[in-house]
């Protein structure tokens, strides 16, 4: 058994909390948080000790690994001052929100011989893994195009009258990042923790699965809208990708409308389609359930999956890896990618122009077919190669 602490008992602190448990690989003996009193009931009916400094959880012989659920710009020290520390530590996405920044945490971690993990859980649905499946097995043909949204509004509705807390005071969340509040943080809408919008919370989801699906992303176009939010904020974004392997792709993501999850793979041979739950406790289980295939030869099959708790799947291979039994499957270097697209969406939407992905110094990633040529993009800059 695993001994971990939790860094921020919020909402979804307390899910890590929960899952970690339900793994059977961890005992959580220890949570940092802003303040005792909203945490002290939860953490004694788990038999966690609750501290405010994570200096001092990271100084307990017991504790044998961390789980970050903090604010985006603290991820990369509190990784650092894990790995220092000499623990294990996943971090929630985005791991970070430059490539200079990813590199410098998956860095200390591999100097200090410890496990780095993230929370893409998403790898994990059994949709997506379906997916991987039809890719690999070639059953699509050349691939060509992949589309992607993931939208809801669903946290300004939690957020109603936080959104008039300055973001960033400390009114929202504590020095450290921590929170004893089970519901959505200010801090979320706050530009400096998510330069890249709806992206930072939700798209970035695809922009993983793509990555694990198709490889490299080396250049991206950023389009914001702002239709709702009366806030120096985007509440929408469209995001053009061009990848390593030759493909393209668009992903969109809003913070302004109703719950969509969908996902759509463009094959020379046929077509994959994955789509959501339209109910919300379902998506938080799982936000693609359905796959449709439609094949060349005019043939249509639909699947539906089964959610499971891929949160507790990614908990599972972290101690997989942490105990030696299995690498952990998302790789230093996709670590690292994930944070360079998201820099170059961030350029990209201050410039107003294509923006070519910095090839990370780490160089796991892989494509699922050969490299080919880049090609121009008219009106763009010119061409990546």
């Amino acid at each position: 058994m695993i001994n971990l602490a939790v860094v921020g008992l919020g909402k979804f602190g307390r899910r890590h909390v929960d899952t970690a448990i339900a793994s059977g690989r961890f005992r959580v003996v220890r949570a940092v948080v802003r303040t005792i009193g909203p945490a002290r009931e939860y953490a004694a009916a788990r038999d966690i000790r609750l501290s405010t400094d994570l200096a001092e959880a990271l100084e307990d012989p017991r504790v044998d690994a961390v789980s970050l659920v903090t604010p985006h710009r603290l991820h990369v020290p509190q990784v650092i001052q894990a790995a220092e520390a000499g623990k294990h530590v996943l971090a929630e996405k985005p791991f970070a929100l430059t490539a200079a920044d990813a590199e410098k945490a998956v860095s200390a971690c591999a100097r200090a011989g410890v496990v780095v993990a993230v929370g893409h859980d998403n790898r994990f649905y059994p949709a997506i893994r379906e997916i991987k499946r039809l890719l690999d097995a070639g059953a699509l043909g050349t691939i060509i195009h992949a589309e992607a949204n993931l939208s809801h509004d669903l946290m300004l509705k939690a957020i109603g009258k936080a959104l008039a807390v300055t973001a960033g005071s400390g009114e929202a969340y504590g020095a450290d990042g921590t929170s004893t509040q089970p519901t959505t943080g200010a801090w979320r809408f706050d530009p400096s923790e998510a330069p890249v919008g709806s992206m930072a919370h939700l798209g970035v989801h695809r922009i993983d699965t793509f990555v694990q699906l198709f490889g490299r992303i080396v250049q991206v176009f950023a389009l914001p809208g702002r239709n709702t939010l009366k806030a120096a904020w985007d509440d929408s974004l469209s995001i053009l990708l061009r990848f390593a392997a030759g493909m393209t792709a668009y992903v969109g993501s809003s913070l302004a409308t109703p719950l969509n999850s969908r996902m759509q793979i463009f094959g020379s041979e046929g077509w994959v389609e994955a789509t959501g739950p339209r109910d919300y406790q379902e998506y938080l289980r799982s936000s693609l359930r359905t796959v449709s295939v439609r094949g060349a030869d005019g043939s249509f099959e639909t699947r539906e999956f089964d959610a499971g708790d891929s949160v507790m799947l990614n908990f599972r291979a972290f101690a997989d890896a942490i105990e030696q039994k299995a690498p952990y499957p998302v790789t230093a270097g996709e670590i690292v990618h994930v944070p360079a697209v998201l820099e170059a969406i961030t350029e990209s939407l201050a410039s107003g122009r294509a923006v070519a992905v910095p090839e990370p110094l780490q160089r796991e990633v892989t494509s699922v077919q050969p490299d080919k040529p880049v090609l121009e993009v008219p009106g763009t800059q010119e061409a990546i190669s």
